[in-house]
């Protein structure tokens, strides 16, 4: 009889179970945040793309911005503006400065609108602030175009779960620039 209860396997699941188990938990949390974090992502570029498109169409800018955090909601809604921020920019060729043909011209921020309460700067500068050859291909297009630029920033910080993410910049951006549709200004 002594035999039978040192060769018994009921236990053995147990412990097995009891070891693995906090690992398993572990994985699924951390398979869970990087599932958020690339939704998330998806959803700026997205919006930034959105943005830029309605704006190149002749949208008024308040209103498409309007339109794109609602279609964020909930990543991007009145109960977070401390998490996100959201820069469009008007860039015009800098009035006063002439641009031959096949020469580069400058262009100028003539305008922006910002949304949201997250303290990140564009990254194409502030109004009246020269943009040229920050996007690839500004050098090639025609005098007098206008671009229509929708920055996103994004504070992935407080949606945190795990561990895992203090290994990358919680801080999100994503940029779109388009230049207008033909017959809008």
């Amino acid at each position: 009889m002594s035999r039978r209860v040192f060769s018994s396997d009921k236990g053995q699941t147990l412990v097995e179970l009891t070891l693995i188990l906090p690992l398993m938990l572990l994985l699924v949390y951390g398979v869970v945040e990087v599932g958020s974090a690339i939704s998330t992502y998806l959803t700026l570029t997205h919006t930034a793309r959105e943005g830029g498109n309605l704006t190149s169409r002749g949208t008024d800018p308040d209103d498409a911005l309007d339109a794109i955090i609602t279609a964020a909601d909930p990543t991007m809604s009145a109960s977070n503006t401390g998490q996100w921020r959201i820069i469009y920019s008007r860039i015009v060729q800098a009035p006063g400065v002439p641009c031959p043909p096949g020469t580069p011209c400058d262009y100028v921020v003539e305008d922006q609108i910002i949304r949201g309460a997250l303290g990140q700067n564009s990254k194409l500068g502030g109004e009246g602030a020269v943009v040229n050859n920050i996007v690839d291909g500004f050098d090639n297009v025609a005098p007098g175009q206008i671009f229509h630029a929708v920055e996103v920033f994004y504070d992935y910080g407080p949606d945190i779960i795990t561990f895992v993410g203090n290994s990358f910049n919680k801080i999100f951006y994503e940029r779109s620039i388009f230049t207008n549709v033909s017959g809008t200004s």
